[in-house]
């Protein structure tokens, strides 16, 4: 169990990286994966975290998207989201178990690296 779950964030991640180089394709395409990722962070991220270019966490102990963005590079961003949770857990909250297709961690992606200073 525990090497068929390794082996399918294996696989996740090198479908995200994939996503992603697909998400930023034309600037019609990137625009509109970049709106879809802003989209998802809003309906499924913003209870708990901050992930505009301000702004502070709803929930203290969330980090900041706009950092992580800053401090990940684009492969380990896809691959935090390919794992479905993150491993940090402080504070009284845990951060849930989820699932996204390669598509939406593409566009996910495409989305955090706009929080990125110019």
């Amino acid at each position: 169990m525990r090497f068929a779950r390794h082996l399918q964030h294996l696989l996740a991640i090198l479908l995200c990286s994939f996503a992603t180089a697909c998400a930023v394709g034309s600037g019609d395409e990137q625009s509109g994966a970049i709106a879809r990722g802003q989209a998802l962070a809003e309906s499924q991220c913003a209870q708990c975290h901050a992930i505009g270019p301000t702004g502070l966490s709803p929930y203290p102990a969330a980090p900041l998207w706009r950092e992580l963005a800053e401090t990940k590079d684009t492969d380990e961003l896809a691959q935090m989201f390919g794992e479905g949770k993150l491993i940090h857990r402080d504070g009284t909250l845990s951060m849930p178990e989820y699932m996204l297709t390669p598509q939406q961690i593409g566009e996910l992606v495409a989305y955090m690296k706009t929080l990125r200073a110019s």
